[in-house]
């Protein structure tokens, strides 16, 4: 059995290099379906792996707080915190930590050059040291103000070293809105820039800044031992009695990775619809193609069953051929996929974007890929290579 299909498989690269162009031309459309899929798979996995490792950053112990028209901590909103809202979580005991922050964007100047930032206040009854070390910063240089200080700010990584041609160092000074504030730490680089830009300082100062009398969201830590989801739920049956409303959203880790992993998912969807256009139409042309070669052979094939090739040889001599066929696409299209993703992830890590972006080599992807591609071939051969076995010998000797 293992020597028959050593021999149809010989037959079959024979037929198909007898052929280069035709073939060349039918591999093209499964080479950029495959392409496409394991790009865009790739891509799109380590879209999520770096979203995850970034949240995983904050803790999973983390709890978020927000408007329910929140569009981030740049972004416009309404149904904002007071300090009633965060009596009421200070007095949850399962909390280890409750961090009100007030974020918006300033005019930040430093020797006499001028860029936009965002400034984050936070208001704690804890150091900074500790605050900063649950938010997952750590000071590079300096250190971070505490909560009761005012006038002093510390900035992110790009703030201090890309935003001006100056490097501002620690004990500069800077204009934050006209107003002069002393810089005492700069933070490690965090790889995400929305954080890298930001500048951060006491709420009092924060406030006066933006014109505002309400914290934009508030963070939480719950203690080491104590089940996430079941505080959540208390945070917000607690909220909701205080504040006679629910304008407000308590999101957990695990919250926001679902929500992330669904939206991720009806992205990847459509993405691989789209391009499962392309393997449809690399079906097409190898069904074509294998259609074909079927006319062009069939005297051959009568002349094979004079001689006593079987229905089930003639039958798998096209399968063969048409599995190659997908097989070749699928190989070369994986490479070329993986070689597309692996682009991404480099000009990605060229760039200031929000979160690195690193793509790693999924073999099971790649592996799957490739049986795929060579299964789609032999399924698009499948009826020219069962008309091709039913032909009959007479009529296919006869036929010019």
């Amino acid at each position: 059995m293992i020597s028959e299909i050593r021999g149809f498989l010989k037959l079959a690269i024979k037929n198909i290099t007898h052929r280069q162009l035709r073939s060349w031309l039918t591999i093209i459309g499964v080479i950029i379906g495959i392409a496409a899929i394991v790009s865009l798979i790739s891509i799109s996995n380590g879209m999520e792996h770096a979203i995850t490792e970034q949240f995983e950053s904050f803790g999973t112990d983390m709890i978020t707080i927000t408007p329910k028209s929140f569009q981030g901590p740049s972004g416009s909103f309404e149904g904002a915190f007071d300090s009633g809202d965060v009596s009421v979580l200070r007095r949850i005991t399962e909390l280890d930590l409750v961090l009100p922050m007030v974020s918006g964007n300033v005019e930040v100047e430093f020797h006499n050059q001028k860029a936009y930032t965002m400034i984050m206040g936070y208001d704690s009854n804890d150091d900074a040291e500790r605050v900063f070390e649950e938010m997952g910063f750590e000071p590079a240089d300096g250190r971070f103000p505490d909560p009761d200080e005012s006038n002093v700010v510390a900035i992110g990584h790009i703030v201090a070293y890309d935003m001006f041609d100056d490097v501002i160092r620690v004990n500069n000074r800077i204009k934050l809105d006209g107003e002069t504030f002393k810089v005492v730490g700069i933070a490690e680089e965090v790889g995400n820039q929305q954080d890298d830009v930001s500048i951060f300082m006491p709420v009092d100062d924060a406030m006066e800044l933006l014109d505002k009398t309400e914290y934009s969201f508030i963070m939480a830590v719950v203690k080491d031992g104590v089940d996430v989801d079941e505080t959540a739920d208390k945070i917000e049956r607690k909220l909701e009695r205080y504040r006679d409303k629910e304008d407000f959203q308590v999101l957990t880790f695990s919250e926001i990775m679902e929500t992330i992993g669904m939206v991720l998912g009806i992205i990847q969807l459509v993405l691989v619809g789209i391009a499962g256009i392309s393997l449809l139409v690399g079906a097409v042309g190898i069904m074509n193609t294998t259609y074909t070669a079927v006319l062009e052979r069939t005297k051959e094939i009568g002349i094979m069953k004079a001689v006593g090739a079987t229905n089930h040889q003639i039958l798998m001599i096209f399968l063969i051929e048409s599995g190659v066929i997908g097989l070749v696409g699928g190989v070369i299209g994986a490479i070329i996929g993986t070689g597309i993703a692996q682009g991404v992830s480099l000009i990605a890590s060229n760039m200031a974007l929000p979160m690195p972006l690193a793509i790693q080599i999924e073999w099971g992807l790649i592996a799957f890929s490739i049986t795929f591609a060579f299964g789609l071939g032999m399924i698009a051969g499948f009826l020219p290579a069962w008309s091709a076995a039913n032909l009959k010998p007479a009529d296919s000797l006869r036929y010019e």
